[in-house]
């Protein structure tokens, strides 16, 4: 019964941790008109070049059930500064009640406003969303950065393409969480 408090502040440090390393859901919600609307792609990051899905949940505020079978009274557009408003065309997803998607494919990164107006269930919605669109190099790998040094020699150290790669600061964490969880174990076994 000694260890409960150390075991309590490690967990607490162990999930505070945890939730450092997983990447942030990049999915917005508004309240609109009594309904909630969370909004984001499909998958995240949204990159150019690849289809992506912009998806927005709707949720009746006062019941908490889904708004079904309303695409045809949305209009979902996309504007980047100084640019005029692009229609894309807006479904329901197919076995997902109040999920509606609208296909795109970015050509340029930065970021893009996305509109979702019309009504729901006879109640007129206008409301807007941020959205930063990356360039899909930044995710490739090996990159071109990858292929030659800055020595010219073509190859690259194990450290560049990790970070390069993305998983520098994932093993940071991961170290980081090991060492909570061996001064966990420490502080168990000094506790008995």
């Amino acid at each position: 019964m000694y260890y409960r408090k150390p075991v309590l502040v490690l967990a607490i440090i162990t999930t505070l941790m945890a939730s450092a390393v997983v990447p942030v859901t990049a999915h917005e919600s508004q309240n609109v008109e009594g309904y909630d609307i969370t909004f984001g792609g499909a998958e995240e990051p949204v990159i150019t070049g690849e289809r992506m899905w912009l998806q927005f949940e709707i949720v009746d505020n006062q019941t908490g059930e889904p708004v079904a079978n309303q695409s045809e009274n949305l209009i979902v557009s996309v504007q980047t500064e100084g640019s005029n408003k692009t229609a894309l065309e807006l479904s329901e997803k197919h076995g997902d009640p109040g999920v509606y998607e609208a296909p795109v494919i970015f050509t340029e990164p930065g970021n893009y406003t996305v509109h979702l107006e019309g009504s729901l269930e006879n109640t007129e919605v206008h409301t807007h969303f941020e959205k930063e669109v990356h360039d899909h190099t930044e995710l490739e790998y090996p990159g071109d950065k990858s292929q030659t040094s800055d020595d010219g020699t073509g190859s690259s150290t194990e450290d560049t393409q990790t970070e390069e790669a993305g998983f520098g600061s994932l093993s940071v964490a991961i170290a980081a969480m090991g060492t909570m969880a061996a001064i966990g174990a420490f502080l168990l076994r000094r506790q008995r």
